[in-house]
């Protein structure tokens, strides 16, 4: 890297300074203080015909547990619970979220049916400069393409294979492309994990299991020490 030296070399910053010296910044900033959100499902597809609000959304701070029993919204069905959960620690810096569901149904106009079971995303950050971890699972997933008009016989479902490991991409014929496992990190360091992002042939996006958390430095409250 060339440096132009100049007029302007008196008023450099200390940021720039601290290069000069060998200091490399951090390449990351760091949250002011830690923070989570969690939810089940969330979708916004097909120009409004599959429209869900992030469902049951739990944010930390203040954190906590929504459920919700049965959910019939749009194109989006099931009888099971679902569960959201945050926490964390604002003075330890830590903080952590999660999103259940044993069972979800999208039902997609004009194409078919998608079915998954055991949706479960988590997420877990430390203190900063610590780096958060999760996990997005999908125990099943089945799709059923929609009938085509008779004489024509009803497709087979298809058993969709998910594979281990992260940012697990699949093509599914008729539906889109599902992402399984889906994670990624923010330049603060907040890791965002989804069970499955569904990418719908049109790009509308459904988002089934999300658990987002991001650490922060630890905080003290002691009081300061007076000398005399």
């Amino acid at each position: 890297m060339h440096l132009r030296i100049g007029l302007r070399a008196l008023g450099m910053t200390a940021a720039l300074l601290g290069t000069a010296l060998g200091v490399v910044a951090p390449s990351q900033a760091a949250n002011a203080s830690p923070q989570a959100e969690a939810y089940v499902v969330s979708a916004d597809a097909l120009a409004g015909l599959v429209k869900v609000d992030p469902t049951p959304d739990s944010k930390f701070p203040p954190g906590g547990t929504q459920t919700v029993v049965g959910l019939n919204v749009g194109s989006i069905a099931t009888d099971a619970a679902l569960t959201a959960t945050t926490g964390g620690d604002a003075k330890a810096g830590t903080a952590s979220a999660s999103a259940t569901g044993d069972r979800l149904t999208l039902n997609v106009p004009l194409v078919g049916t998608l079915v998954v079971t055991g949706v479960k995303a988590t997420c877990d950050a430390p203190a900063a400069p610590g780096a958060a971890t999760g996990d997005g699972i999908i125990a099943t997933a089945v799709f059923t393409p929609v009938a085509p008009a008779p004489p024509l016989p009803p497709l087979p479902p298809v058993t969709i294979t998910i594979t281990p490991g992260k940012n697990q991409a699949v093509t599914v014929q008729g539906l889109g492309a599902i992402v399984f496992n889906k994670q990624s990190t923010d330049k603060d360091g907040n890791l965002t994990v989804e069970a499955a992002d569904v990418t719908l042939a049109g790009g509308q996006e459904v988002v089934l299991g999300y658990a987002m958390c991001g650490g922060a430095a630890p905080s003290s409250n002691a009081p300061m020490r007076h000398t005399r």
